[in-house]
């Protein structure tokens, strides 16, 4: 039997959802039978847990088209050594392009895995499939410009009905290539790691998220701070797991509020599903998300979710609200609403965790798998 030469494409591993989501994708297909993987990326790898992981997987065959560290995904912020490197940059990739993309020639299925980055590589390329998988919101595809790209690829991979709706609604004649596929997550795994001794005491509410601005992190504590005054100073705490360039600033805030003796930052946790294992509810406050894969996590370990209703995700994995509780974007009032039902058992939680458990199939990642490996076989 003929295996088949997959690629994924990804400018660097760094430590985010992308990049964790790959890594599951990776594993479920590492047990199929009938395909070789390889990863492509820009630069070296350099993140220990992805150098190890690939380290303990030598089957999965790695490339990287620029090494070179000093020209690497990372450039200075001042702006004349910015712009001078991107100058020697582009003319090094462009030297180098021609010679290892020849090497590549043996690939049968080019997946560009992070919002089209390869398109300069594989545009030329005519003898094997092209496949584009956009993680973002509707929204960056539309300021980045995204659709002149849609015609060098033979599928656009998005994350959720919606996006995939208003996409075809939005370039009605690359309809065909559009598909959703949702992130896929190991529910079993995920309920065994979570199946933990509590690393914290009491009643909390949890958040697992990036502490970065679309994040919007200060609604959340805003609405905490909100339900902790209404409530006369419970001893519930809010616990945010996570790390991000606003966090400094995040905590500065939450310093600032009544309630801030309450409010744990805890910062980036190899294991944070027993986090949200033993919360009253795991909240998610964004702005926008791309699929919001964390709600789906909570799920699978019993736990209610409450989160932004914001474009894409929340509303479709939490079924219009009747698996979990949804707020508009921004809205710190309706938040702490929710915590004030959840809190004071105003909600039938059991309820909605029971209806959520029984969706998670949606999810699993043998679902996922076959619809992956009919973008190819």
């Amino acid at each position: 039997m003929k295996k088949i030469n997959i690629a994924f494409c990804l400018r660097d591993m760094q430590i985010g959802g992308v990049e964790s989501v790959l890594i599951r994708t990776l594993n479920a297909l590492l047990n199929q039978q009938d395909v070789v993987i390889h990863v492509i990326t820009y630069v070296d790898i350099h993140e220990d847990v992805y150098k190890r992981y690939f380290a303990e997987h030598p089957e999965i065959k790695l490339c990287s088209l620029y090494p070179c560290q000093w020209l690497g995904t990372k450039l200075p912020h001042f702006f004349l050594w910015r712009l001078f490197m991107h100058f020697v940059r582009d003319i090094y990739r462009s030297c180098k392009r021609f010679f290892v993309m020849k090497k590549l020639k043996d690939i049968d299925v080019f997946i560009d895995y992070h919002d089209m980055d390869f398109v300069g590589e594989l545009k030329k390329i005519k003898s094997a499939k092209k496949i584009a998988w956009f993680h973002s919101s509707l929204g960056v595809f539309i300021k980045q410009k995204f659709v002149n790209r849609l015609k060098f690829y033979d599928k656009l991979v998005v994350l959720t009905d919606g996006c995939a709706n208003d996409l075809m609604t939005l370039c009605p004649q690359y309809s065909s290539k559009i598909i959703r596929i949702y992130n896929p997550i190991d529910v079993d795994n995920i309920k065994s790691v979570a199946d933990k001794k509590p690393v914290l005491k009491g009643r909390y509410f949890c958040s697992v998220s990036r502490l970065s601005g679309d994040k919007d992190i200060k609604t959340l504590l805003n609405a905490f701070d909100l339900f902790w005054q209404k409530n006369k100073g419970p001893d519930v705490k809010l616990v945010l797991v996570g790390d991000g360039n606003k966090a400094d600033e995040y905590k500065k805030y939450a310093h600032s509020l009544k309630s801030y003796e309450h409010i744990m930052f805890v910062g980036m946790q190899n294991n944070p599903f027993v986090y949200m294992r033993h919360a009253l509810a795991n909240i998610l406050s964004s702005y926008g998300e791309g699929f919001a894969l964390v709600l789906v996590e909570a799920a699978a370990v019993g736990t209610l979710n409450i989160a932004s209703n914001c474009k894409y995700g929340p509303k479709e994995i939490l079924l219009n609200g009747r698996s979990g509780m949804l707020f508009e974007p921004g809205n710190y009032l309706q938040l702490a609403k929710c915590m004030d039902d959840v809190y004071n058992k105003k909600v039938d939680v059991p309820a909605m965790i029971k209806e959520m458990d029984a969706s998670l199939n949606r999810f699993e990642t043998k679902t996922i798998i076959k619809e992956i490996k009919s973008l190819f076989l």
